[in-house]
């Protein structure tokens, strides 16, 4: 395997994490669209679980194995609720963001990228695995694949994004 690479032929990390054998190129704009859109789905699924169904609903399984045997009253509901809609929102808010931001050139949609890696990635260590560990269950599968796939994204738009044909700046 070649690399090129300014360090006496060493791999660059993104050579490492991304070897010439993956040869395909996707552009920041592709990689801003796909994770605005997991972010609206997430944020989505989340307000109206929590202001539509207005039912302990997919939460259910948690409160069984955290508070089993226990009924979870109207107002228990309505704490819990209030917190997951505020959550959805601002994931509905992420994804927005990041799609309006997905006409940006090259550089500075890498600079959007590396955000939303740190992001993605705060969120599945300090939250989901947090909460999978120390607090007796995290999120759901989905909800583990969609921010893998968004952290994924984010940070091969970081390393190797390219740009968009009406933009192209690299």
């Amino acid at each position: 395997m070649k690399f090129s690479s300014k360090l006496n032929g060493a791999p660059s990390a993104s050579q490492i994490i991304f070897p010439p054998s993956m040869a395909f190129d996707m552009q920041t704009k592709t990689i801003l669209t796909i994770i605005g859109a997991i972010q609206i789905f997430i944020g989505t699924f989340l307000w109206i679980q929590a202001v539509i169904v207005r039912d302990a609903g997919i939460m259910s399984a948690a409160f069984d194995l955290k508070a089993p045997g226990q009924t979870i009253t109207p107002e228990v509901y309505l704490v819990v609720a209030s917190t997951v809609d505020t959550v959805g929102a601002f994931n509905i808010g992420i994804g927005a963001m990041l799609l309006s931001l997905r006409n940006l050139e090259v550089e500075p949609a890498k600079m959007v990228l590396r955000g939303a890696m740190i992001l993605g990635l705060i969120a599945l260590t300090i939250s989901a695995a947090f909460n999978e560990i120390f607090m007796e269950g995290g999120p759901p599968l989905p909800v583990w694949i969609l921010l893998t796939i968004f952290v994924s994204l984010s940070a091969y738009g970081y390393m190797k994004g390219t740009g968009n044909p009406t933009n192209e700046s690299s």
